[in-house]
């Protein structure tokens, strides 16, 4: 897992399923890997997320996390409020990804 001391840019919703790596009895709040992408057509952003009610995150359900993006910069003019995005764990799609909010 990353360091939690950072700045979060973005709140979404996060729907994503239990990772073919994972336990079958894991929780999004038990999985040591928080640092996941974000694909916009060929294109690929790494993010880390911090889940905002670990205890009610379910897999294939919706739950709220803060995002924090490596290239927040680029990140901004490309990414668009309320669409949805499609989310990887390494080469594996997991999910998907709804930017709800901007954190200032």
């Amino acid at each position: 897992m990353l360091s939690d001391n950072r700045k979060y840019n973005f709140v979404g919703e996060l729907t994503i399923h239990r990772s073919r790596v994972l336990d079958i009895q894991c929780q999004p709040k038990d999985d040591k890997v928080n640092w996941l992408f974000l694909k916009i057509g060929e294109q690929q952003f790494s993010f880390v997320y911090k889940i905002l009610n670990p205890s009610e995150a379910k897999y294939d359900k919706s739950f709220k996390a803060d995002l924090a993006f490596t290239m927040i910069e680029t990140v901004k003019n490309i990414f668009k409020l309320n669409q949805t995005y499609e989310v990887l764990r390494g080469p594996e799609s997991i999910g998907i990804v709804k930017l709800i909010n901007v954190l200032e």
